[in-house]
């Protein structure tokens, strides 16, 4: 009786094997995808802050600035069809960038939209 219960469990293992498999792969190919939206926006983060530290500490003007970072963008990143935006609130404290474009996705049709906005106060002398 053992030898029949053990020849039946041996298909059980491979049967398991294959109807599993297919989930694994779609959580590694989400888990990448999630990899890559997240790499795209840290990258937008990062070129966001730094052209507005560039601008409110550098005294950089906004028109170079967004023409360097959109450069940058363009050429060190998959971030596609890049858009910056800088503007100063209308008391001069703060300085704010917002980077818009699309995250790159694995498969057609997977890639979405990305807004960062980062905002940095002007350092100046003020009496």
């Amino acid at each position: 009786m053992s030898d029949s219960v053990t020849n039946r469990d041996v298909g059980s293992t491979s049967l398991t094997t294959v109807l599993l498999t297919p989930v694994f792969i779609v959580i590694a190919f989400a888990a990448f995808q999630a990899a890559m939206w997240s790499h795209a926006r840290t990258e937008a983060r990062f070129i966001a802050r730094d052209t507005a530290a560039q601008v409110a500490r550098g005294g950089v003007p906004t028109d170079a600035a967004e023409a360097a970072a959109e450069q940058v963008l363009r050429a060190d990143t998959d971030i596609g069809a890049p858009d910056i935006r800088i503007e100063t609130d209308p008391g001069g404290t703060f300085v704010t960038v917002t980077v818009t474009g699309r995250a790159p996705g694995i498969i057609r049709g997977t890639s979405t939209d990305l807004t960062v906005v980062e905002a940095v106060p002007i350092e100046a002398f003020r009496p």
